[in-house]
């Protein structure tokens, strides 16, 4: 089952690899080409390894699923990870002191 948030991921990770491009092509976001530049640098090595496709649409791809994989790890740890100790603190109200 799809999770919005998943869905909001795919979008995210769709939009990142338009916008991966543009530092390849121009001296916009240079100075941080390595960060933003992830999916169109993938893309571009997914075609040199198969000779054969099109970089932009391997970038888009993998930006997809990157968004996807990253969003399914934020609903994985924030449904199934708990921290004991953390806001429990039954009725009690904490001083400066007991911090």
């Amino acid at each position: 089952m799809i999770t919005t948030r998943q869905r909001k991921g795919v979008v995210l990770g769709i939009i990142w690899s338009f916008i991966s491009w543009i530092p390849l092509y121009t001296e916009y976001l240079s100075g941080i080409r390595s960060y933003v530049g992830i999916p169109a640098a993938l893309g571009l090595n997914l075609e040199l390894a198969l000779n054969r496709g099109d970089a932009f649409v391997f970038s888009i791809l993998l930006g997809a699923g990157i968004g996807f994989f990253t969003a399914s790890l934020l609903d994985f740890f924030t449904k199934s990870v708990k921290i004991i100790g953390l806001f429990q603190t039954k009725g009690k109200k904490l001083s400066r002191r007991g911090l």
